[in-house]
């Protein structure tokens, strides 16, 4: 490949001017060498240059961070991966009680507990402390037994987080920080506004392709600008690009010089083995960490979503590759979806590709219904060759969040238990997959979450 620093620029301003992003920091290592593209403003009324340094949210991609502080105890043998939660936290009540006990910390770590894993986020306790998510939690839906099907669930690395509190006997926060990035020399890693407050800090906006970014002083589950403490192991971290790569660096084996690496090489590498096999063609599961099947290589990341952040952090041992992508828009996930799959095609030598639909579907009529989700009911309905899934939300009458309406969305089948969205455009390539054991499914799962047929 060429110049990869003087391309990546260029990719990231278009890209950020395509999809109407207002700021964007990318940060990418390849064998030792190191390239930053940065592009656009932290904050649309109070502009300044977004930099390395600059602050996000980076969301989800605080998941890993989480296992990684939970794998640390079972280095040191005080919990294990086939441990009940309940023999941590008695509290622990399933919405089916039945299965008490059947909840592993393993399943916790890969997304296997089977519950509604958002409930938490639409219906807080109050008030949200880390120590008080059980009585939200046995009030969840049961999707799917534990151990079952994968269904990405928050609600499972806020009991993680919970974990690492009781038995360091420390806030959540200050373990982190203590043994985890001060380690690593993340200097500037935080959860918390007043800590973020004295660096520059990109704020987020709700951002439209062609249209002007709005700044977001509130939105969603979020009252604030940070997460609440319950939220903070699951989604609540802020970092920059530079302090990402440390991080990621660390996961390919070289962390930096002068930096303490957190875990053992045998633990790493335990923790990127897969849990489950893959659940579509395009992604599996490892401990904390998601799997990307690109054709080029297997790579190991995390995506991160709050209101108005969209981030993607990855590694590729086969290719010594890393990459962070951080976004202050809500029209970011586009950007750091192109992005990383250009940057896996290039440097692996094999382009990305999507499932190509089914030339002669199957009849449609199977997969039609009505389904249970999170954040609402999906009606999947057959138009012509294709299904269309529309979500109506939630009553919200208890007041509980729910996030704003969608547009609908087409799919075309690649297989009898797979299809992919080709409408709306930032939804495009989206994979929804059905449930494999019944037919007509018991379930279908899009965006990583299982809804159950009503």
């Amino acid at each position: 490949m060429g110049d990869l620093g003087t391309e990546l620029q260029q990719r990231v301003a278009s890209l950020a001017d395509r999809f109407g992003v207002p700021g964007v920091a990318v940060g990418v290592d390849l064998a030792g060498s190191t390239h930053f593209a940065c592009h656009g403003i932290t904050h649309a009324h109070h502009p300044l240059p977004v930099d390395p340094d600059t602050l996000f949210q980076i969301a989800s991609n605080s998941k890993p961070f989480t296992a990684t502080l939970v794998m640390q105890l079972v280095e040191e043998g005080a919990l294990g991966l086939d441990d009940p939660v309940r023999r941590h936290l008695p509290e622990l009540r399933m919405p089916d009680r039945r299965h008490d006990d059947a909840v592993t910390v393993g399943h916790l770590l890969s997304h296997r507990v089977g519950w509604d894993g958002d409930e938490i986020f639409v219906r807080q306790p109050r008030p949200p402390r880390l120590d008080n998510p059980f009585e939200t939690m046995a009030r969840a839906r049961q999707l799917v037994e534990p151990g079952g099907p994968w269904t990405y669930s928050n609600a499972g690395f806020t009991l993680a987080g919970l974990l690492v509190e009781r038995l360091r006997g420390a806030p959540f926060e200050q373990v982190l920080r203590e043994r985890v990035l001060a380690p690593l020399g993340m200097t500037r890693t935080c959860t918390r506004a007043d800590e973020a407050i004295f660096h520059r800090v990109a704020m987020r906006h709700f951002s439209r392709p062609g249209r002007e970014a709005i700044p977001l002083p509130a939105g969603g589950w979020q009252a604030g600008w940070e997460l609440a403490a319950i939220d903070v192991p699951a989604g609540g971290i802020v970092s920059n690009a530079a302090d990402l790569l440390r991080w990621l660096r660390f996961w390919l084996g070289r962390a930096d010089d002068g930096a303490t690496p957190p875990l053992s090489a045998a633990t790493r590498a335990r923790m990127c083995e897969d849990q489950v096999e893959p659940w579509n063609p395009a992604n599996g599961q490892a401990i904390g960490w998601a799997v990307r099947l690109d054709p080029a290589a297997r790579i190991l990341g995390h995506g991160g979503l709050t209101a108005g952040y969209c981030s993607y952090t990855l590694f590729a041992p086969s290719l010594d590759l890393a990459c962070a992508v951080l976004t202050n828009g809500t029209s970011g996930g586009p950007l750091h979806s192109e992005i990383t799959r250009w940057l896996v095609s290039e440097v692996g030598g094999r382009p990305w590709a999507d499932p190509q639909p089914l030339a002669l579907p199957p009849p449609l009529a199977g997969y039609c219904g009505a389904y249970w989700s999170a954040f609402g009911v999906i009606t999947v309905r057959a138009v012509g060759d294709e299904l269309e899934l529309a979500t109506e939300r939630h009553p919200t009458d208890d007041g509980s969040w729910q996030p704003p309406p969608e547009l609908p969305l087409r799919a075309r089948l690649c297989s009898p238990v797979l299809a992919i969205a080709h409408e709306p455009e930032p939804l495009r390539g989206v994979l929804i997959d059905f449930d494999p054991a019944d037919e007509p499914p018991a379930w279908l799962r899009v965006g990583g979450r299982i809804a159950r047929r009503l």
